[in-house]
């Protein structure tokens, strides 16, 4: 079960913000939502730098057992990421949607540019049903959202490194509970 899920958008190219986020929360899963502007397995290798030495941390500090696998990050870190608009390039990773699973529930991922999240989620929203998905994520904004629309939860984590509207460096954090239940943080750099 993925315990702890990183969200970023619009890095920019700048990788230290991230680099210090990824060492902070050491999650079990991290969704780009674009404007990476960078090399996506520089960013998987500090994924898996990070997990390997939180494994490290738990396999010194006990003997190993039923709760320390479940604590345990899996090698290599799950990662999305979706193409922004500034994202020239970028190899077959970068995707301009992706839809998926993660505990139970449906993720819409996108950059939002397309769906012209700058006027509105409206667009966002429906896309996400249409899909059948639970949440919806996008970046673009540069500006931290978090509301439910139509019964589809609309999240924005912000920018890690050039944010607006008054927010800082920011991410969220989408952590399950052993129920599977979600709650989600927003946190700055």
């Amino acid at each position: 079960m993925i315990r702890k899920i990183l969200i970023v958008s619009d890095s920019h190219g700048n990788r230290n913000p991230l680099d210090v986020v990824i060492k902070r929360e050491q999650p079990d899963m991290l969704i780009h939502l674009g404007d990476v502007e960078a090399d996506t397995e520089d960013i998987r290798r500090m994924l898996d730098r990070a997990a390997e030495e939180r494994n490290k941390k738990l396999s010194a500090s006990r003997a190993p057992d039923e709760a320390e696998q479940e604590e345990r990050i899996s090698l290599p870190v799950p990662a999305v990421f979706i193409r922004g608009n500034c994202d020239r390039g970028g190899g077959p990773e970068l995707r301009d949607t992706a839809v998926f699973e993660v505990n139970g529930y449906r993720f819409f991922c996108t950059h939002g540019h397309r769906q012209g999240v700058s006027y509105g989620v409206e667009n966002l929203a429906y896309s996400a049903m249409e899909n059948g998905c639970d949440l919806a994520l996008y970046g673009h904004t540069h500006i931290p959202f978090d509301e439910e629309w139509e019964g589809v939860r609309i999240l924005n984590p912000g920018s890690i490194s050039l944010p607006r509207g008054g927010s800082g460096k920011g991410y969220m954090i989408m952590s399950f509970d052993k129920r599977g239940e979600y709650a989600v943080d927003y946190r700055t750099v």
